[in-house]
Formats: C-alpha cells, structure tokens, sequence
C-alpha cells in the first residue's frame, strides 16, 4: 500500500505502519511515483517488442508528482533522450524489471478472464492503469481497487483529470486498517467470493512486515478455487544481505537491487519482507495456494520473452543469470 505519510497494510485488526520521509497531505508515496515514471520510460522505447504497455503511466505524471522526486534521477528523466537516461544504472535496473513485471501481469490477467474470471482485485492499487488501458480487451470483468483512503481519494482525481470521468466498472474500496478485514472490505465493494477472481499484488509485499503478507495470502487462499494471485516478492537473501551487509562476491543482479532498496530506503519505505529463496512453492502452499509460474526479469525465459529486441539485442545491461534478488508468482486456490 502506498499512502502519503506512512506506508500501511492491515488485514483484521492488524495494524502495521512504517514511517516515511513526510510530504504534503494527500500526495502519494514517492516510490509509487518512481515505478510510474520507470514504467513511463520504457514506452519510449524505439522497439515495440521491449516497450512497456502502459502508456498511461506518463499521462498520470505531473508537475507536482514529479516534483516529489527532485534530487532523484528519476525527476527529470521523461525529459532526456531515451538513450541517455538508459545509461544510468539505477534507471536500467528498474526500467528492466518493471517492463517483465507489467508484461507478465498483463499477459496472466488477460488469460485468466479467458479462463473465466470475472472479477479483478487489485491490492494496494497506487497508479495501477490495468483497469484503464485494458478496458477493451476486458469488457465485462468487475475491476475492484482496494488502497488506503486518501491515495485511493488523490488516484480518482487523477483518474477523472486524465479520463475525463471515474469508469463505472472501477469500485474504489478504501480500507480503513484498524477496524475493517480485507474480506469485509471486499464484500462491501461487492465482491462475490464464490466466483473466480484474479487478484494483482504488485510492488507491495516487500514493504510489509511477514505477519501482513501471510494474512493476505490466507484471505486470498479462500475464495473461490481456481481463482489466482500474481504478485512480485523480494528473495529473503536480499533481505538479509540489507540487514547484515551482502558480504563478497556479490552476484550482479543482487547489487543492483542494493541499490534500488538504498533509494526506497532513503526515501523513507524500507524494504522488509523476502520469500524464501527456493522454497516459494512450499512456503505459498503452507497458506492454501498452489504455484504455477515463477519468474524473473533476468531468467532466460524472461529475457527471451519480454526483452529481446527484434535484432536479438536485449534490452538493459543485465542479461540471463542463476541468481536474482526478485521474482514473480502465479498461484492459485486449489479445487476443495
């Protein structure tokens, strides 16, 4: 969840609050505006084949969003050549992982409503556009943005500038954390448990302590059997190698996300929870869901999918490695 003074997820009656670096009342957390604008700058892309799909990301960036990052890379880089802003390592990394991250999602959602989901919840929905820009691909399926009050307040006057109106098939579900469940919440926002659901988690678990990632995952692990969760997840490495130091020999991909977790760190959002590395399918099963895809952006099949250029080139600087510090999940709620 990305809220303007303090970054909260609660399912029931826990509460769990990381303080950040103060901004205005009512503005958005800035790694919330960082991911837009990475996301913003692989559209640029000259390749069609390695662009990032959401093209609406740059149209929800303004003046005051990205005035929130001044002293960042990241507040002036719409603003440069495409190439020049690529050659900053930290841009790279990010760039690079959130064009896997958004294809993989698009690519499931779109399958799942195939498959006969009708319903999609997005956790912690920030400037998530899916509900937007994938409107036509996705008539009829009931779009439900759960977040905390005042992002979710400041992210439909955004909509509406841009849009010109709030979609009638967007429920905004604000939740108040210290007194509503994650279940009651959806329920009210007219969610029906007993039909397959597909719900997105994306860019949220690593900034929440383990106890509100696994209650999530439980409420998630009730609904109704075939329903699906994608979410990316931070490997409890990298977590470790945060909190102690990553000591020698630090495999490439590693050190870039030191790197990323440094600036969210400054920015006041620490990153907190990782998965356990090579164990997510049993760690995910323990709480009722069932691993069907993992991925990650510098997997072999992630950069052959996702990006390589139409030359063979492939875009950022990290190609294919053993080890990587994230990755995505595909997990459903098994038949009963």
């Amino acid at each position: 969840m990305k809220a303007p003074r303090c970054r909260i997820f609660a399912v029931g009656l826990l509460v769990l609050a990381q303080p950040v670096v103060a901004v205005e009342p009512g503005l958005p957390s800035r790694t919330a505006i960082m991911t837009m604008v990475a996301r913003a700058i692989a559209t640029h892309d000259p390749d069609p084949t390695v662009r990032n799909p959401d093209w609406l990301a740059e149209r929800f960036l303004g003046a005051t969003e990205l005035r929130l990052l001044e002293g960042t890379p990241w507040a002036d880089a719409l603003a440069k050549d495409y190439r020049e802003v690529m050659r900053i390592p930290e841009v790279d990394t990010l760039v690079r992982a959130l064009l896997v991250r958004t294809r993989f999602i698009d690519e499931r959602l779109i399958m799942a409503v195939g498959q006969g989901a009708t319903q999609v919840v997005i956790l912690g929905a920030g400037f998530d556009s899916r509900a937007y820009r994938l409107r036509e691909a996705l008539k009829g399926v009931k779009f439900i943005e759960v977040d905390f009050g005042p992002t979710q307040v400041y992210k439909k006057r955004r909509v509406a500038n841009v849009l010109g109106s709030l979609p009638p098939h967007v429920t905004y579900a604000p939740i108040d954390f210290t007194r509503e469940k994650l279940s009651d919440v959806l329920r009210k926002a007219g969610h029906r448990p007993d039909r397959k659901s597909f719900f997105i988690w994306e860019g949220v678990t690593f900034y929440l302590p383990e106890a509100a990632v696994r209650e999530t995952l439980r409420v998630i692990a009730s609904q109704a059997p075939g329903s699906l969760i994608v979410g990316d997840f931070m490997r409890k490495s990298l977590i470790e190698a945060i909190a102690n130091g990553p000591g020698d020999n630090v495999p490439p991909p590693m050190r870039a996300a030191l790197v990323q977790a440094k600036r969210a760190a400054d920015l006041g959002e620490p990153w907190l929870f990782g998965i356990p590395d090579n164990h997510e399918k049993e760690y995910l099963l323990a709480l009722g869901l069932q691993v069907r895809e993992m991925i990650s952006a510098n997997a072999p099949e992630s950069v052959k999918r996702y990006r390589t250029r139409r030359d063979g080139t492939v875009l950022g600087t990290l190609v294919s490695t053993d080890y990587t510090p994230a990755v995505m999940i595909e997990a459903a709620v098994p038949q009963r």
